[in-house]
């Protein structure tokens, strides 16, 4: 969001010296106007807006960097990693508040999949989760695995030491699970219309539905390339 603050004062700046430019060339121009010494850095200034409005749509519609907080998707996304954004992936969405602009187009969701998803208190807040629960599913989580509408999606031994692969849909992704660790299970629950249950990958140190409760939809913003 603090970029987008940015981009968008550069941005106004920007008209307001082009608007202006524009004034105190015409030939309609009030002599107060036209008397008015020019600021030295007005081209800069069109320049600097030029590029800003370019990456104002860059990263409302195109492309955006997004750097992993914490180690909640290990292992497959550690702490400090990057990772390219689809911003637009389910609609635009306002890039200060992460409401939706568009209607969200949600159809194409699967279970597996990674999302970015925003905090309902808090619009600066983004989080990266994998949705494992659709609206309607009977959802719980065990030691097991995933048991989904009388289905159990097993954690499968790895040649890793706390590593497990899950196979749900068509996504095939890994848990980690530590044996030292408390593990948090869930009991069952029904996933009501308009909701998503999202987990982390690391299914020790990850703040996701089990504490949460489920997500709307609506929060859901975006998706990794």
């Amino acid at each position: 969001m603090t970029l987008a603050l940015y981009l968008f004062l550069l941005i106004s700046l920007s008209v307001l010296t082009t608007s202006f430019r524009f004034a105190r060339n015409s030939p309609y121009a009030p002599k107060w106007l036209t008397n008015r010494k020019e600021s030295k850095w007005g081209e800069t200034i069109q320049i600097a807006g030029l590029f800003a409005t370019s990456s104002f749509f860059i990263i409302t519609l195109a492309i955006q960097v997004m750097f992993i907080p914490s180690a909640s998707m290990e292992p497959g996304l550690k702490t400090g990693d990057k990772i390219l954004v689809n911003p637009a992936s389910f609609g635009i969405v306002n890039p200060f508040t992460g409401d939706h602009i568009t209607d969200g187009n949600f159809e194409d969701l699967k279970r597996g999949d990674v999302v970015i998803a925003k905090f309902a208190y808090s619009n600066d807040v983004r989080y990266i989760k994998r949705l494992v629960g659709l609206p309607g599913d009977q959802l719980s989580i065990s030691e097991d695995g995933i048991m989904l509408n009388d289905t159990l999606y097993p954690f499968i031994n790895t040649d890793k030491s706390e590593i497990y692969k899950v196979n749900m849909d068509r996504n095939s992704f890994h848990v980690k699970i530590a044996s030292y660790e408390k593990f948090q299970e869930q009991q069952e629950v029904t996933i009501p219309s308009g909701h998503v249950f999202l987990l982390g990958d690391n299914l020790n140190k990850s703040s996701d539905s089990r504490d949460l409760g489920f997500i709307p939809l609506a929060s859901i913003i975006a998706r990794p390339f």
